[in-house]
């Protein structure tokens, strides 16, 4: 992924990391493996809102339960990714529904249930890979726009 904005909406971070995966996985699936807790090569809501709750955790770099603009860019920035500010810019506008200029633990976790089901495109309650490839993509589309 590009910058922790594009994590953020894709909403999956965490601690679980897939044993091995090749070196040619695309970052989409390499994300997937990651929220794949258990690798069954199935997300479900638990895994998925786990790896969320983890994401932010992490972001969450002053623990005062609230994701800033320049915490989400600090996160990428540890991941060794570009920062793309504008990417930033329209994740929070997108998350931050209370318009605070963070990210609360709560608006985090409505954020990953709908970016669940909007994911979940057969409505089964679990993300296949081909699944969450799509989404990936589609959301990383939407952040080039804003």
């Amino acid at each position: 992924m590009k910058n922790q904005s594009s994590r953020f909406l894709v909403i999956v971070g965490g601690l679980s990391l897939a044993l091995a995966l090749p070196a040619f996985a695309s970052e989409a699936e390499d994300l997937f493996h990651r929220m794949d807790g258990n690798g069954d090569k199935k997300v479900t809501t638990i895994e998925h809102a786990t790896f969320a709750e983890n994401q932010f955790k992490q972001a969450d770099a002053d623990y005062d339960g609230k994701v800033s603009a320049a915490e989400c860019e600090s996160a990428a920035t540890t991941d060794k990714k570009k920062v793309d500010k504008q990417a930033t810019v329209t994740h929070m506008r997108l998350v931050d529904t209370d318009g605070d200029g963070q990210i609360s633990q709560a608006e985090n976790t409505e954020y990953a249930r709908k970016s669940f089901v909007r994911a979940d495109r057969n409505s089964d309650g679990v993300l296949t890979e081909d699944e969450f490839e799509k989404f990936y993509h589609a959301t990383k589309e939407e952040l080039k726009k804003d």
